[in-house]
């Protein structure tokens, strides 16, 4: 750690030597050592800003306030204007960054709204209510322009990270509206308070869609890959469209593509491209497609525009990966299972196939444990908990209590379930 700076809490040092091997950069902005350079890492700044202010809180020595502003203004030179507000971009070349273009996080930006607003509280410094207020804005800015906005079927929502369809990530969900709803009571936002209740509502409505009571746990996300395989013996195809289709939310158009992440499309490899038209290679192609529980019990579709030579049959399979706790294995290296085989007659076809549930029950995938030194520990799981609790305390909402109680009682369970063999039981950080 870079000699200026404080030293952390335990905790922090802890988690820092364990996972998040922080190490300050020049401007006294926390990144990531990669051994061979440290990379900026746009949260990485909420995490000490935060740990600075508990100790000057606890302690009252100057050195950690004066930490906590440095920080904090190495964080805002870094962050760049955008519509009205102020943003903490994921960029394209960073290593933090996978998916295929920048995007600014729901999460990051939430948390350093609440922190700017304890900075301007704690040195009543008009640059951090500015910056708490701009890094605000940034959360209304519909996903169509840029931003983390999602108005769904059941409501506002803001999202982690990008994904088409949305994911509708939980605890980067649940945990940017508790710290809106600590900026709300540290400025009186009221325009603040009704945005995070605005959006619970819509998380309440959505809560049994992330209950995965197969492996007694939670979804982390209501998104998951698949690969579809088309295969017409004997037969290759002129693909003409093909999409997507979520129930209640919309229709995404799969074009020729390879290694995207977090978005549907027609794996380039499988197919022949000939100009502008594009055609089934051996008689079959892939479609790498990412599925969605909102619709559930709706299945999601695949719908298809083609042109066959002659008459056949078109045979559609599906792979999706069985969860793990420990990863997410890719689903290429699943089996395939047939799921409908539908006729061809020479000419235009237009196909709409459903994706039956009883074949996804890992769609949206559930919480995964993350290693921690020499230890798996399940964090998310434990942070929906946590959220529960602390808006069921704010609202007395009902089913926030039940779902609280249900995924409690999953933990409990855990130590008799062979798919947790080996992996720690507790939330990381309960021995420290």
């Amino acid at each position: 750690m870079n000699g200026k700076m404080p030293k952390f809490t335990p905790r922090l040092e802890a988690v820092s030597k364990d996972k998040y091997k922080i190490k300050f950069l020049d401007d006294s902005y926390p990144g990531k050592d990669m051994g061979n350079k440290v990379a900026c890492h746009p949260i990485y700044g909420v995490y000490v800003i935060r740990d600075y202010l508990f100790q000057y809180k606890k302690t009252g020595d100057i050195k950690y306030k004066q930490a906590a502003e440095k920080v904090t203004d190495a964080a805002i030179k870094r962050m760049e204007y955008y519509k009205d507000s102020l943003v903490f971009w994921y960029k394209k070349e960073s290593v933090f960054n996978s998916t295929s273009k920048e995007y600014y996080s729901a999460l990051t930006q939430a948390y350093y709204t609440e922190v700017f607003a304890e900075m301007g509280n704690l040195t009543n410094n008009m640059k951090y209510r500015e910056a708490a207020k701009g890094a605000y804005n940034s959360l209304k800015i519909p996903v169509s322009e840029g931003g983390v906005f999602h108005n769904c079927s059941m409501g506002p929502s803001i999202q982690e990270y990008p994904m088409n369809p949305n994911g509708y990530v939980l605890n980067g969900w649940f945990s940017a509206l508790s710290s809106i709803k600590k900026y709300s009571e540290i400025t009186g936002d009221k325009d603040a308070e009704s945005f995070w209740r605005e959006n619970l509502k819509t998380i309440v409505k959505m809560l049994s869609l992330y209950d995965a009571p197969h492996v007694s746990n939670s979804r982390y996300t209501l998104n998951g890959k698949a690969v579809i395989k088309l295969s017409a013996p004997s037969i290759n195809l002129e693909l003409q469209d093909i999409s997507l289709c979520v129930p209640k939310e919309k229709s995404y158009t799969l074009t020729v593509d390879s290694n995207k992440n977090y978005a549907n499309f027609i794996e380039r490899s499988s197919v022949e491209e000939k100009g502008e038209k594009v055609f089934t290679k051996n008689y079959s192609a892939l479609l790498k497609v990412l599925l969605s529980r909102y619709s559930y019990p709706l299945e999601n579709e695949i719908v298809i525009r083609l042109m066959s030579p002659k008459k056949g049959k078109l045979n559609f399979y599906i792979a999706s990966a069985p969860y793990s706790p420990t990863k997410i294995r890719e689903s290429q290296k699943s089996p395939y299972t047939l799921i409908e085989t539908v006729d061809l007659k020479q000419g235009l076809n237009e196909i709409k196939v459903k994706l039956p549930w009883k074949l996804l029950k890992d769609i949206g995938f559930p919480t995964t444990f993350k290693q921690f030194g020499d230890k798996w520990h399940n964090v998310y799981h434990f942070i929906h908990i946590n959220r529960l609790e602390e808006f069921y305390k704010e609202t007395k909402e009902n089913d926030l209590l039940y779902y609280v109680t249900k995924w409690k009682e999953y933990v409990d369970k855990w130590p008799n379930m062979n798919i947790y063999k080996r992996l720690e039981k507790g939330p990381y950080g309960k021995d420290k």
